[in-house]
């Protein structure tokens, strides 16, 4: 039996089909999330997560978010996933370095929770790469 998993992010419907099993990193901690699921809202950490589907595994970069589990299907929210083959190695170590050097600025106007969120981010889709 099949999981059905919807995946939105803030563009678009980014995933709409069956998986295998799913595997996702939560504020409860590592779930793997198969079909027939108990019911479940939980927060998505800022990580790696995959799915994996007739023997295919697919590794993604997301930026956190919420999981809903019901009966008939597994729904994810979130502002943004990439697929390791979709992550743009430069434009993530550009994000990383100006977060970096927003961190590390004197400067009382940056906001430093956001710096630090977007690091998190770039290290998150830098890491996926090298896996």
């Amino acid at each position: 039996m099949k999981l059905r998993l919807k995946i939105i992010n803030l563009e678009k419907e980014y995933f709409n089909g069956e998986v295998d099993l799913l595997n996702v990193n939560t504020s409860s901690g590592e779930l793997t999330i198969l079909a027939n699921h108990l019911p479940l809202i939980t927060n998505i950490k800022v990580s790696h997560m995959y799915t994996v589907n007739n023997g295919e595994t697919i590794d993604y970069a997301i930026a956190g978010g919420t999981l809903f589990v019901n009966e008939e299907e597994c729904k994810i929210i979130t502002t943004a996933i990439e697929s390791a083959d979709e992550i743009n190695e430069e434009r993530a170590m550009s994000s990383k370095n100006r977060a970096e050097e927003r961190i590390e600025s004197s400067n009382n106007s940056i906001d430093l929770v956001r710096a630090e969120a977007s690091l998190k981010r770039a290290l998150n889709r830098l890491s996926l790469l090298k896996k």
